[in-house]
């Protein structure tokens, strides 16, 4: 009889267990959305005619989140999300202005009256509360495009094929690393842990900790990487009101970091870059404007290893604007963004422009239809193209027209 106790306790003791997890499997909250835009685009680049084409463009993005309550306020919960792009200028798929990660974020939270602490693959404090300028288009803007068919010009020698490699001849254009973007992302979908604080009147901040620039789980703590980076801080900070009958909007963002076996004549540097935005928004009208000034040549992201792109006093000033015009469903934006890179060894400086006008029409919640142009202009004071493939000045026209579906 004695034997039969503990048994029958951890009999019991299991079946309790059992029956919480299967309470706490019912009450999980399965959520799934996603987004696929789709791009008709014709393109005329003055430096290499070989590349002026139509195109065809899709970007699409799905997303799912599990969500469990807690007994007495808040919840725990994981997310992950997947991005694949595709455009037919090129040879193969090129997301996000470049990267080629179909698994962009994966990260798991906690989320209370205290605030949010979340741990995984995922943006920086900086970036995740900065403010964007507004825009009709969805994915192909000229800040932050998520569809950019801007073509790296091609040489007949020594590269007498185009290529869809990022950087080289035939690829997306970004003329000495620079990408026209206005959002503080240093630290990239890095592997991290963050804090958000709670909203309190209006006002909320984050820090986040990157301890190495690495996607890879085997390599979060690895100081090995040739001219990597380590120890990335964000903060970020922002603030939603109004002013008098203004909506207002604003954020800030600093992102800090260490270089490790720097083997680059010590030219190499921790990355560094902050910035701030800002949004007014009266009746049917919204501005913004935003600011962003780093230490990643030409404003792409961290590159490490042998050729690295994190420089000590070589900075790199982007500056973006856009106002837009809602009226029912209809809806109309300009925006116009500017880049002004130094360049490593030199006195010579690279310059980069974006215009656009868009219009768009809301066919319901769930689809919009957004026609539009849009200019570049790329400069550097040696100007053009060189045998060996290298091109720092190009102008490009683009009209396209463009779907979005999202549920």
């Amino acid at each position: 009889m004695s034997r039969l106790v503990p048994i029958a306790a951890a009999a019991l003791t299991l079946s309790v267990g059992l029956a919480h997890a299967q309470d706490a499997l019912d009450r999980v909250i399965l959520k799934l959305n996603g987004h696929a835009t789709g791009v008709v685009a014709g393109i005329d680049q003055s430096v290499m005619g070989e590349l002026d084409q139509m195109a065809f463009a899709i970007d699409t993005g799905l997303y799912g989140s599990a969500i469990l309550p807690l007994d007495g306020g808040g919840e725990i919960g994981a997310r992950i999300a997947l991005d694949v792009d595709y455009a037919t200028n090129f040879d193969s798929f090129l997301n996000d202005a470049g990267a080629s990660n179909i698994l962009e974020e994966a990260w798991l939270y906690w989320d209370g009256r205290y605030g949010r602490i979340q741990a995984g693959l995922m943006d920086g404090a900086a970036d995740v509360l900065g403010m964007t300028v507004p825009s009709v288009s969805s994915g192909i803007r000229v800040d932050n495009p998520e569809i950019y068919l801007v073509g790296y010009p091609c040489q007949n020698a020594p590269f007498p094929n185009c290529s869809s490699d990022p950087g080289l001849p035939g690829s997306l254009f970004n003329p000495n690393g620079m990408q026209l973007r206005s959002d503080i992302h240093g630290s990239d979908d890095f592997l991290k842990i963050m804090y958000v604080t709670p909203v309190m009147d209006g006002f909320r901040a984050a820090v986040s900790y990157a301890p190495t620039a690495t996607r890879d789980p085997g390599q979060i703590f690895d100081n090995d990487q040739r001219n990597g980076q380590n120890g990335i801080w964000d903060i970020g900070a922002s603030y939603v009101g109004m002013l008098g009958d203004v909506d207002l909007g604003v954020s800030v963002g600093y992102v800090v970091g260490d270089v490790v076996n720097d083997q680059f004549f010590s030219e190499l540097d921790g990355v560094e870059e902050y910035g701030a935005a800002v949004k007014l928004g009266y009746r049917e009208w919204t501005f913004g404007a935003a600011y962003r000034n780093t230490n990643v040549a030409g404003g792409g992201p961290v590159v490490q290893g042998f050729v690295a792109n994190v420089y000590e006093d070589v900075r790199t000033d982007i500056w973006s604007f856009g106002l837009m015009y809602e009226r029912g469903p209809w809806a109309a934006s300009v925006n116009y963004i500017t880049a002004n890179e130094e360049i490593l060894f030199s006195s010579r400086e690279q310059e980069g422009r974006g215009l656009q006008f868009a219009l768009g029409y809301t066919i319901n919640e769930s689809f919009r239809l957004t026609g539009g142009y849009q200019r570049y202009e790329f400069n550097r004071d040696s100007g053009g193209c060189f045998t060996s493939g290298f091109c720092d000045t190009l102008d490009a026209n683009v009209g396209y027209v463009e779907t979005t579906f999202s549920f």
